[in-house]
């Protein structure tokens, strides 16, 4: 078995899930135990300030401005911290690797973070912000042979790993912008799900 992870999923049109239609998922963990991933593309009808808020942080943290994505429909009420790895830096506990300059993690300690990050110290001073962090609500998961199952029923285009695609790219735009990485267009996609399904 070839390992997807890290790695992103395109969704092929028509997929027929509505949880997933035109989505790109952030692939973390793949193997003969399954796979886990996120959806980057999807914002939550909560705000980050809302997430925060319902988990209990002060009312400065509640405030806080920033997308939250749903990362798939299991356990919609889990939340996940997507956050760069500093050269020296102590993972949150029960992080998991998604690429050598990236983690993802559910604990309480990367929420602490997120939530210390976004507070100002004190009156007048700026707070860090999000930076080049993702909050997701659920995750995407398939059990053992399941994705790979799907992939070759031409639900999903598998593509390469990318930052810029993950953080600098609209949500509107990440879904052709995937499909760029390995130089097709949605279109294409389209054709082959037809062909495939002939």
């Amino acid at each position: 078995m070839v390992a997807l992870a890290p790695g992103f999923l395109i969704a092929s049109p028509p997929l027929g899930d509505p949880n997933f239609e035109r989505t790109v998922v952030m692939l973390v963990l793949h193997g003969s135990q399954g796979a886990l991933g996120f959806v980057v593309n999807r914002v939550a009808p909560l705000s980050l300030g809302d997430v925060l808020g319902f988990a209990g942080y002060g009312p400065r943290a509640g405030a806080a401005h920033g997308k939250v994505f749903v990362g798939g429909p299991v356990e919609p009420g889990s939340g996940w911290v997507l956050g760069p790895r500093s050269d020296g830096e102590v993972r949150p506990e029960g992080a998991l690797a998604v690429s050598s300059r990236l983690w993802i993690s559910s604990s309480r300690d990367a929420f602490d973070d997120l939530a210390r990050d976004l507070e100002a110290p004190e009156p007048g001073v700026l707070a860090h912000g999000l930076g080049r962090r993702m909050v997701f609500l659920g995750y995407s998961g398939w059990g053992p042979g399941q994705l790979e199952g799907e992939i070759a029923g031409g639900s999903w285009l598998p593509t390469p790993f990318d930052e810029t695609v993950l953080f600098d790219v609209s949500n509107e735009r990440k879904w052709e912008s995937a499909h760029a990485l390995i130089g097709v267009s949605p279109a294409m996609g389209i054709g082959m799900r037809i062909i495939g399904d002939a």
